[in-house]
Protein backbone atom coordinates (compact mmCIF):
# COMPACT_ATOMS: atom_id res chain seq x y z
CA UNK A 1 0.00 0.00 0.00
CA UNK A 2 2.80 2.38 0.88
CA UNK A 3 4.50 1.50 -2.38
CA UNK A 4 1.37 2.37 -4.34
CA UNK A 5 1.01 5.73 -2.59
CA UNK A 6 4.70 6.52 -3.16
CA UNK A 7 4.41 5.48 -6.80
CA UNK A 8 1.28 7.65 -7.25
CA UNK A 9 3.01 10.63 -5.64
CA UNK A 10 6.06 10.07 -7.86
CA UNK A 11 3.97 9.90 -11.01
CA UNK A 12 1.96 12.95 -9.95
CA UNK A 13 5.13 14.98 -9.30
CA UNK A 14 6.56 13.92 -12.68
CA UNK A 15 3.35 14.99 -14.44
CA UNK A 16 3.38 18.33 -12.62
CA UNK A 17 7.03 18.90 -13.53
CA UNK A 18 6.49 18.12 -17.21
CA UNK A 19 3.33 20.23 -17.41
CA UNK A 20 5.11 23.13 -15.67
CA UNK A 21 7.99 22.88 -18.16
CA UNK A 22 5.63 22.80 -21.15
CA UNK A 23 3.59 25.78 -19.93
CA UNK A 24 6.72 27.86 -19.26
CA UNK A 25 8.09 27.12 -22.72
CA UNK A 26 4.74 28.03 -24.26
CA UNK A 27 4.72 31.41 -22.46
CA UNK A 28 8.26 32.12 -23.60
CA UNK A 29 7.39 31.16 -27.19
CA UNK A 30 4.37 33.49 -27.18
CA UNK A 31 6.50 36.33 -25.82
CA UNK A 32 9.20 35.78 -28.45
CA UNK A 33 6.58 35.73 -31.18
CA UNK A 34 5.18 39.06 -30.01
CA UNK A 35 8.65 40.59 -29.96
CA UNK A 36 9.39 39.30 -33.45
CA UNK A 37 6.13 40.74 -34.77
CA UNK A 38 6.96 44.09 -33.19
CA UNK A 39 10.23 44.27 -35.12
CA UNK A 40 8.44 43.34 -38.33
CA UNK A 41 5.77 45.99 -37.77
CA UNK A 42 8.39 48.65 -37.06
CA UNK A 43 10.27 47.69 -40.24
CA UNK A 44 7.09 47.84 -42.32
CA UNK A 45 6.18 51.25 -40.88
CA UNK A 46 9.65 52.56 -41.72
CA UNK A 47 9.30 51.28 -45.28
CA UNK A 48 5.87 52.90 -45.61
CA UNK A 49 7.21 56.23 -44.36
CA UNK A 50 10.01 56.07 -46.91
CA UNK A 51 7.51 55.26 -49.65
CA UNK A 52 5.32 58.20 -48.63
CA UNK A 53 8.33 60.52 -48.71
CA UNK A 54 9.19 59.31 -52.21
CA UNK A 55 5.59 59.76 -53.34
CA UNK A 56 5.51 63.30 -51.93
CA UNK A 57 8.73 64.14 -53.78
CA UNK A 58 7.29 62.72 -57.00
CA UNK A 59 4.13 64.80 -56.58
CA UNK A 60 6.22 67.96 -56.12
CA UNK A 61 8.14 67.15 -59.30
CA UNK A 62 4.90 66.62 -61.20
CA UNK A 63 3.51 69.93 -59.95
CA UNK A 64 6.68 71.70 -61.10
CA UNK A 65 6.38 70.08 -64.53
CA UNK A 66 2.73 71.07 -64.82
CA UNK A 67 3.54 74.67 -63.89
CA UNK A 68 6.29 74.73 -66.51
CA UNK A 69 3.95 73.31 -69.14
CA UNK A 70 1.28 75.83 -68.17
CA UNK A 71 3.64 78.72 -68.88
CA UNK A 72 4.85 77.06 -72.08
CA UNK A 73 1.30 76.52 -73.34
CA UNK A 74 0.37 80.09 -72.46
CA UNK A 75 3.28 81.42 -74.49
CA UNK A 76 2.44 79.11 -77.42
CA UNK A 77 -1.21 80.18 -77.41
CA UNK A 78 -0.26 83.86 -77.07
CA UNK A 79 2.14 83.60 -80.02
CA UNK A 80 -0.44 81.77 -82.09
CA UNK A 81 -3.13 84.35 -81.25
CA UNK A 82 -0.77 87.23 -82.12
CA UNK A 83 0.09 85.55 -85.43
CA UNK A 84 -3.60 84.92 -86.15
CA UNK A 85 -4.50 88.52 -85.41
CA UNK A 86 -1.61 89.77 -87.52
CA UNK A 87 -2.57 87.64 -90.53
CA UNK A 88 -6.38 87.53 -90.48
CA UNK A 89 -7.36 90.75 -88.76
CA UNK A 90 -5.14 93.30 -90.55
CA UNK A 91 -8.07 95.10 -92.08
CA UNK A 92 -9.71 95.77 -88.75
CA UNK A 93 -6.74 97.72 -87.36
Amino acid sequence: MELTVALAISILSAVISVSNFVLNRRDKAVQNTKENHQELIEYQLKELKDDYKNIAADIKDIKKMLDTYKETFRSIVKNAMDEHIKIYHQKER
